[in-house]
């Protein structure tokens, strides 16, 4: 398939506002609090890094290597450098996913995509390495907390 068929599908997965349908939840650890914006859920600590967790139809229906590979096209085609191998992941509900690392500067970006037939649920972390990197434990249970409603 063509990066830009690729691309396409990728942008599906742009935060929508939704007046109804599932939503994902994610839990807050200690030292961070639940904020607003543009995601069924988000939470931040004091010192800047964010986790943001939205569902979205699976539209193209698709698996989970495909939403992966798209997602993997588009962060390096924005100038993100893969950190490390992407690793298989379950969150809270069982649903099996996989994470994938980024960096670029001074920052991490860590993604979490899970596929079902009927829903793709994305988890987002960033921040500045050496806050993020201290925060990294959290983050990763927040990541990994996510349920859909």
């Amino acid at each position: 398939m063509k990066i830009s068929k690729l691309l396409l599908a990728l942008s599906l997965l742009a935060p929508l506002a939704t007046a109804c349908g599932p939503s994902a939840k994610l839990a807050s650890p200690n030292g961070f609090a639940h904020v607003g914006g543009d995601y069924d859920d988000r939470i931040t600590n004091a010192h800047g890094v964010v986790v943001g967790a939205r569902v979205e139809k699976n539209e193209p229906q698709a698996n989970l290597d495909f939403w992966v590979e798209a997602v993997d096209l588009r962060l390096k085609a924005r100038g993100y450098e893969a950190d490390g191998e992407a690793a298989d992941v379950k969150n809270a509900s069982g649903i099996p996913g996989r994470s994938l690392h980024y960096k670029r500067g001074w920052y991490r970006y860590w993604i979490d995509v899970y596929a079902t037939e009927k829903r793709v649920v994305v988890v987002e972390a960033t921040g500045d390495a050496r806050d993020f990197d201290n925060a990294k434990t959290s983050v990763e249970a927040s990541m990994r907390s996510v349920r859909v409603n």
